[in-house]
């Protein structure tokens, strides 16, 4: 019922489209009869195939009746969108070109209908036709040049071009600042061959460009850390440690093992980092309250590292801090006592493995482990750690 309803005001627009269409053939003298023409008897036609529940039939049948003119170019890049959208592309690329085609088109139509057809191109896979297009576009100033960008990117994206996504993403930052985030990645992504190889230098290069680009890029950081950690250079490695903890505290437990490398080789002080991410946050991950017990344990044994997770989980309850202080006290008490600490911790650990540490904020999909990129929506850094009663 939706889809008759959404087909119905459909062909209303074409009807508009038509009617506009014949007013102006009669402006101009190209239509002398208003009524009894072979327009209005496709027109009527195509109502027909509608009210029999033929909705292919009456789209053509309504294509045929409607002049290309200057007034109707948008109907028929409508109609066009329409096919690619039900998965009928190649009906949307004849329709994109046959107007393409047409001489009496303004700049900005034309310009918009190049467009579609280079998303008509994308939609099956042919990313050579659209990048020329796109490219077209691009090249020649074009109005619709932010939104041309923006899908020649995907089509680098797509086939993990990433110098040349690059070197796009570096135009679509003057018209649209929030990209920079993107850009910042795709570094990233280019860094990864050179590191593979042990390509430190370039590594690096590639690292600070991101950076320049997002300064608060987590991801660019993290990589600097490993890289100066590699290298030996544990002091710098501290500094970028240092900037993730004050740039994104949420990503702390990302670099833990880091961290304590760093820690173990003189580069930090271990408990100093972490105090300062707890003070600096006001509802830190439970990853970083659970490291900061273990300072605690090896520091002032048990009772103390056993107080300050139960303080935390008491205030934000968390199976994983529950965990802890089972481990904690399993061997602290009798055989019969450890038998059902040991029953409790299995149910426990059953509840934990179903459950996921990180959710894009963007599409609402949930993982295990941190990807940089959404699987689902492929949006960039929209996956976060959840955090307090969400990750309970």
């Amino acid at each position: 019922m939706q889809e008759l309803l959404f087909l119905g005001l459909f062909m209303a627009a074409l009807a508009i489209g038509w009617l506009l269409g014949r007013r102006e053939a009669i402006k101009v003298g190209f239509m002398l009869k208003p009524h009894g023409s072979a327009i209005d008897k496709q027109y009527f036609i195509g109502l027909n195939y509608l009210l029999n529940e033929q909705p292919d039939e009456a789209i053509e049948t309504f294509i045929r009746a409607l002049e290309v003119n200057p007034e109707t170019v948008e109907t028929h890049i409508a109609i066009g969108k329409l096919f690619c959208q039900r998965g009928d592309v190649e009906r949307a690329i004849k329709v994109h070109q046959n107007l393409l085609a047409r001489p009496n088109l303004t700049r900005e139509q034309a310009d918009r209908v190049q467009l579609e057809l280079a998303r008509d191109y994308l939609a099956v896979g042919m990313l050579n036709r659209a990048e020329r297009l796109l490219d077209e576009l691009i090249n020649s100033n074009s109005q619709l040049k932010a939104e041309a960008l923006v899908d020649l990117i995907m089509v680098h994206e797509r086939e993990r071009d990433w110098e040349h996504a690059i070197e796009a993403g570096r135009k679509l930052v003057r018209e649209r600042a929030d990209f920079k985030v993107v850009l910042a990645h795709y570094h990233c992504e280019l860094a990864q061959k050179p590191q593979s190889l042990g390509e430190w230098p370039q590594v690096r290069r590639l690292m600070r460009a991101a950076l320049e680009v997002d300064p608060g890029c987590v991801r660019a950081m993290l990589m600097l850390a490993e890289l100066e950690q590699t290298q030996g250079q544990h002091r710098e490695a501290a500094k970028w440690l240092q900037r993730l903890a004050e740039q994104d505290a949420d990503f702390v437990p990302q670099a833990l093992p880091l961290v304590r490398r760093c820690a173990d080789n003189g580069g930090l002080d271990m408990q100093a980092y972490l105090d300062r991410v707890l003070a600096a946050d006001g509802l830190p991950m439970m990853a970083t309250v659970l490291a900061k017990a273990d300072e605690l344990y090896q520091q002032q044994g048990l009772s103390a590292a056993s107080h300050f997770v139960l303080a935390h989980i008491q205030q934000r309850p968390s199976l994983r801090g529950l965990l802890y202080l089972i481990d904690l006290h399993k061997d602290q008490v009798g055989q019969k006592g450890r038998d059902n600490l040991m029953i409790l911790r299995g149910i426990v650990e059953a509840l934990l493995i179903d459950k996921h540490q990180y959710r894009c904020e963007a599409c609402g999909f949930s993982a295990r482990q941190l990807h940089w990129q959404c699987p689902t929506c492929h949006g960039w850094s929209t996956l976060r750690p959840l955090k307090g009663r969400e990750a309970a």
